[in-house]
C-alpha cells in the first residue's frame, strides 16, 4: 500500500460507548433509572460518529483528486480500481438501482435513524435533526452546494423519517422548525 500521508485510516474513528446504569438515590431512597438518558446520549454519540464519517468520506473525494495515478489504483469498487471504472459502471453505481443511488442511500440514512429510535418520538425527532445537521456539515465540507443527487437523497430519507413520525401520531411541522 502506498503511503498517502495519513497516519490512520481516514474512514475509521474511535467509537464512544456509555454503559447503561441503574441506581438508587441514597438521600430519598427512590430508585432512579438512567437508561433513557444514557440511550439518548448513546444515540447522540452514534449520530455524531456517523455524521463525522459521512463528512470525512466526502472530504476524501477532494483528497482523492490530489493522488497520483498509481495511488488511485489502490482504490477499488467491486475489485475494480476507480480509475478503471467505465462511465457505464460509474453511472450504474449512482443510478436508480445503484448502491450509491438515491433510493439505496436514502434508505440507509433513514434506516439508521428508524432502527436507532424505534418508536420513541423524541429520538426520531432528534435523529431527523441529526440528519439535517449532518447534511449542513457536508455542504460546509464540500464548500457550498452539493450535487443534485445529494438533495434528492436527503429529501427521500427525511420523507421516510417523517412518515414514521406521522404514523406514530407525531407532528412533522415541529421537526422542521
Amino acid at each position: 500500500m502506498i503511503n498517502t500521508g495519513y497516519s490512520i485510516n481516514p474512514f475509521q474513528k474511535p467509537g464512544y460507548r456509555l454503559m447503561q446504569t441503574s441506581g438508587s438515590n441514597q438521600i430519598t431512597g427512590r430508585s432512579t433509572t438512567h437508561s433513557l438518558t444514557v440511550n439518548t446520549v448513546q444515540f447522540s454519540f452514534s449520530a455524531r460518529e456517523n455524521t463525522w464519517l459521512s463528512t470525512r468520506t466526502q472530504g476524501m473525494i477532494d483528497q482523492f483528486n490530489l493522488l497520483s495515478d498509481q495511488q488511485k489504483q489502490d482504490f477499488t469498487v467491486d475489485n475494480t480500481p476507480l480509475s478503471q471504472l467505465t462511465p457505464e459502471k460509474a453511472s450504474s453505481l449512482v443510478g436508480e438501482d445503484g448502491y450509491y443511488g438515491v433510493a439505496k442511500t436514502s434508505q440507509r440514512i433513514a434506516d439508521f435513524v428508524l432502527n436507532g429510535a424505534g418508536d420513541d418520538m423524541d429520538r426520531l425527532k432528534q435523529g431527523r435533526t441529526g440528519v439535517l445537521r449532518g447534511f449542513e456539515d457536508a455542504e460546509k465540507a464540500w464548500g457550498g452546494k452539493l450535487p443534485d443527487i445529494s438533495y434528492q437523497t436527503i429529501e427521500k430519507a427525511l420523507n421516510s423519517i417523517d412518515d414514521r413520525i406521522s404514523e406514530l401520531g407525531g407532528n412533522i411541522v415541529e421537526t422542521t422548525a
